[in-house]
């Protein structure tokens, strides 16, 4: 595809997202199931070249923004309430699909270790950007069980990130790697602890030293620059991009450009939206454009990725015993965790380069990852608006 069809193609779903996705809202449906609607129609009439550059640059932009402007708006002292809670929801959240799929495969036929290993690891990932995106609509990620999610799939993607690497080194070596595993963990909790230093000791002395050279959108341009060198950093050291800006999202705040312009009639999240409304479309509807309906249709397919869908719910939706506060509504923590996403796609990916999967393998899965991921925004919608009259 040329560069100019490619632009062509990102004008029209940039534009259709955003009409057909105010519809959908006017009518109480979020509008990431447009948006990934539009990308399931585009991707099986193949009018778009997944593979495209500029395509899959604009969406992982997307996903980075979407999670920056999750950490921004992440209460510090609600995620210090919530910790503990967070800890425990994401550990079973992690647990507990594993176990369910890893002890059921065998009763469909699946006994090789490596191949119920990566399938079993495969639903421990949570799509942590879809489930910010519907938050956000329903006006709940700041509240009480948003901030538990929050925190959980946060750690969901620490935990994800170390699984990944303990199973792909026992599936290319043979054994797992404990060592592996901890060095990853380490890292991330390094880098944590990095841009805590950096909240409190650096970013307002370096804002106020570089405010006399402030001109119109300085702000807007520090706070995006730093959320794509955050996630830079991250990458490069084996971590999350998502991580990266989520976490400079939650140490960047207001207060360190005290005195900026910009910043004293508009919040940081306010001058970041605008650039977020863009690209954040194109990373729901490339989400879309990678379901193929045609190599969904294979009956060893169907049967796998049923058995899959049913592990992945109930093992996510174990998650809410862990749920003790009052305040907390354990379905909207349940349903939160439920979608997989992009996360589980990478999973996926992996396993089939690996050569762990096979097509039905592969095409059970991403049929798993649908379902979760359409069947999540629905109910968190339905959950968080039926309880919108209550702090939880």
């Amino acid at each position: 595809m040329t560069s100019t069809a490619t632009l062509s193609i990102l004008f029209g779903i940039i534009i259709l997202a955003k009409l057909l996705g105010g519809a959908a809202q006017k009518i109480k449906i979020p509008s990431v199931l447009v948006e990934m609607l539009i990308g399931i129609v585009i991707g099986n009439m193949g009018w778009v070249d997944l593979q495209s550059p500029l395509i899959h640059s604009f969406s992982e932009l997307g996903v980075l923004l979407l999670m920056f402007l999750a950490g921004l708006e992440t209460d510090l002292d609600a995620m210090k309430r919530s910790g503990k809670e967070a800890v425990s929801v994401a550990t079973l959240g992690v647990l507990a699909p594993m176990a369910l799929a890893f002890f059921t495969l065998p009763l469909i036929g699946v006994t090789e270790l490596n191949r119920k290993i990566f399938l079993a690891a495969t639903l421990t990932a949570t799509s942590v950007g879809i489930t910010v995106r519907v938050l956000r609509d329903v006006k709940k990620l700041s509240s009480a069980s948003g901030q538990v999610i929050l925190g959980a799939a946060v750690l969901d993607d620490i935990f994800g990130i170390v699984i990944l690497a303990m199973v792909s080194s026992f599936v290319s070596q043979g054994t797992f790697s404990i060592l592996t595993g901890t060095w990853v963990l380490i890292k991330a909790i390094l880098f944590i602890l990095a841009l805590v230093w950096m909240r409190i000791s650096l970013f307002k002395k370096v804002f106020r030293t570089i405010r006399p050279l402030a001109m119109s959108g300085t702000v807007t341009v520090i706070a995006f620059s730093l959320c794509l060198f955050s996630a830079w950093l991250a990458e490069h050291i084996g971590l999350a991009g998502i991580l990266g800006a989520f976490a400079l999202g939650v140490a960047l705040d207001d207060v360190h450009f005290s005195g900026y312009q910009e910043v004293e009639t508009l919040k940081i999240e306010d001058l970041i939206k605008p650039i977020s409304d863009i690209f954040v479309p194109v990373f729901f509807i490339v989400m879309g454009m990678s379901v193929d309906l045609k190599a969904v249709l294979n009956p060893a397919a169907i049967q796998l990725s049923f058995l899959l869908i049913v592990c992945a719910i109930l093992g996510k939706l174990a998650c809410s015993f862990a749920v003790w506060r009052p305040k907390v509504d354990r379905w909207l923590v349940g349903f939160g965790m439920l979608p997989r996403g992009e996360v589980g796609i990478i999973f996926a990916a992996l396993g089939l380069k690996l050569g762990v999967f096979n097509s039905t393998d592969y095409s059970a899965l991403i049929v798993m990852v649908f379902v979760t991921t359409f069947l999540a925004p629905s109910l968190l919608a339905y959950r968080g608006r039926k309880k919108s009259a209550q702090n939880i």
